[in-house]
């Protein structure tokens, strides 16, 4: 029995050892979008509705069997949602290419610059659109609490400005593409920009197959520069 154990703890030390191999490799390898208008999102519709059935599932299951059989199961459907996220390499979203968090949707078409000082001024032509056939969204001239940028070494520059110059708010309507603008103030040294943001949500959103939202998974960015 001792040795049974034993070969059982040095299984599981082994594939341990080889999720975390695979995924160190995985995270060196990120995907680069090609830049032909192509549309990238937080979470997928396949991935909630497979959540809904497990849950629906797991219901069933532990009213039949019991709780117990519905736990290993709960248990197993979480694990496979981290190994995933831990074996998906990170995607970065290329200028040319959109980025959808939530109902935002967001694409850099140009970037310019201006030195001010030691810091370099960036100011990033975007269009943006809704991921909804029927929610309008409101852009407003203040930068939003949630969408930052972040450079290679982490750090993070917040955005001045959310809209067109002169409009103080803007009416993204389902099936239009609107055009604005970021703009963020970033030292001259910063390097790899992204956009990004720190979107709340609930916690079995995170569960879904693939989230960008699950702790795991390595987030998606929006290339700045």
């Amino acid at each position: 029995m001792r040795i049974r154990r034993w070969q059982k703890v040095a299984i599981g030390v082994l594939l341990g050892m080889a999720v975390a191999i695979a995924s160190w490799w995985a995270g060196q390898r990120p995907y680069i979008s090609p830049g032909t208008h192509q549309i990238f999102r937080m979470d997928s519709t396949p991935g909630a509705l497979l959540e809904f059935l497990v849950i629906l599932a797991l219901g069933i299951i532990g009213i039949l069997r019991g709780a117990r059989v519905a736990a290993t199961i709960a248990g197993g459907y979480i694990g496979a949602v981290v190994l995933v996220s831990l074996l998906t390499p990170r995607t970065i979203v290329s200028i040319g290419d959109s980025y959808c968090w939530d109902l935002w949707c967001v694409g850099i078409q140009n970037v310019n610059t201006t030195t001010q000082g030691q810091n370099i001024l960036y100011t990033a032509e975007v269009s943006l659109f809704a991921d909804s056939t029927t929610a309008e969204l409101q852009v407003t001239d203040q930068p939003n609490e949630f969408f930052y940028v972040m450079d290679e070494q982490g750090r993070r520059f917040p955005l001045l400005r959310y809209a067109s110059p002169g409009d103080a708010r803007i009416t993204v309507k389902p099936g239009e593409s609107v055009k604005s603008s970021v703009t963020f103030l970033a030292p001259a040294d910063a390097r790899n920009l992204y956009l990004t943001s720190d979107i709340p949500a609930l916690p079995w959103v995170s569960l879904y197959f693939g989230s960008d939202l699950n702790p795991f998974h390595r987030r998606t960015l929006l290339r700045v520069v």
